[in-house]
């Protein structure tokens, strides 16, 4: 089997490590050839050679999100989880319309742009955080807004035409992740909770857990079957000092707060991706023990 990655961070690097045990071979889309992935790959490619890596390819498979509408169009009818998932998570508004939409538990949230950050600002209660649509992840295009003041930084760093996602400021109890992996015959397996803890928008470490959350296990799988996900998904939540859970965002991918389940399951989280794209049964999401990560930044 020939499983190809579009991109070649540690993400891909992890995954192919993990298929080697299951005799696959790899090849990398990527913009260097020095990336991680393209390390441990049995051929890496620049995004000018698609055409030629996909012809190499029986499944596509992607370590993050911001890949260009051109390759995807080239690479969709191979790749899982689908290309449709990857461009709704381009968009942080069109994450959370789609999300609030079908009756998901979310934030309070408005759409903004420029013109108008002030008036939807004023729309919600301060402090609230302000999330620039693309583009944005480990705490990049992100503002907490305490007053109107703090709107110039936004103004300064964004463009006119730019929308942004304007959330209520959520007290939460703490942050947790759910992982979940869905087969091409629709079985679905979760991984236990972890309780996740961040720096400046940057995962800093977490655990796994002992809590049971049917809840938030039902959410996961609502929303694999909706979006008829084949792989994995990641959903962040928020855990109110209520006890209710909102979403904060999802993956459609392997996760960093899954980088435990290389060593504490049975069955990785990576190794389960290329089992669930494959057509192979999935392995157990089983833990052999508790465990934690602490993520160290180069």
């Amino acid at each position: 089997m020939r499983v190809g990655i579009l991109g070649g961070g540690q993400l891909g690097w992890m995954t192919i490590l993990e298929g080697r045990k299951l005799g696959f071979e790899f090849f990398v889309a990527d913009k260097t050839p020095y990336s991680p992935a393209c390390k441990v790959a049995d051929l890496c490619f620049d995004y000018t050679r698609i055409d030629e890596f996909v012809k190499l390819c029986d499944v596509i498979t992607y370590e993050f999100e911001h890949i260009s509408d051109e390759v995807l169009e080239k690479t969709a009818p191979l790749t899982f989880p689908s290309v449709e998932i990857l461009k709704l998570k381009k968009s942080k508004v069109e994450e959370k319309l789609f999300l609030k939409k079908r009756g998901y538990p979310v934030p309070t949230f408005t759409v903004a742009f420029k013109e108008d950050l002030e008036q939807k600002v004023g729309l919600l209660n301060l402090p609230v955080v302000v999330k620039a649509e693309a583009l944005g992840y480990d705490g990049k295009g992100q503002y907490l807004i305490k007053s109107l003041q703090d709107l110039q930084k936004v103004k300064a760093n964004h463009g006119e035409k730019e929308r942004f996602l304007v959330e209520e400021f959520v007290d939460f109890d703490f942050e947790l992740s759910i992982i979940g992996v869905r087969s091409p015959r629709g079985e679905v397996r979760f991984y236990p909770p972890t309780i996740n803890y961040h720096r400046e928008g940057i995962l800093f470490y977490n655990h796994t857990t002992s809590m049971v959350l049917p809840e938030g296990e039902e959410i996961v799988r609502s929303l694999m079957e909706e979006l008829n996900v084949v792989g994995v998904l990641c959903v962040e939540f928020f855990y109110t000092k209520e006890g209710k859970l909102l979403i904060n965002e999802m993956a459609p991918r392997v996760h960093n707060t899954g980088h435990h389940t290389l060593d504490s399951a049975y069955t990785s989280q990576f190794e389960n991706l290329l089992r669930a794209i494959t057509g192979l049964p999935l392995g157990s999401t089983k833990l052999k023990s508790h465990a934690g990560m602490l993520n160290l930044l180069g």
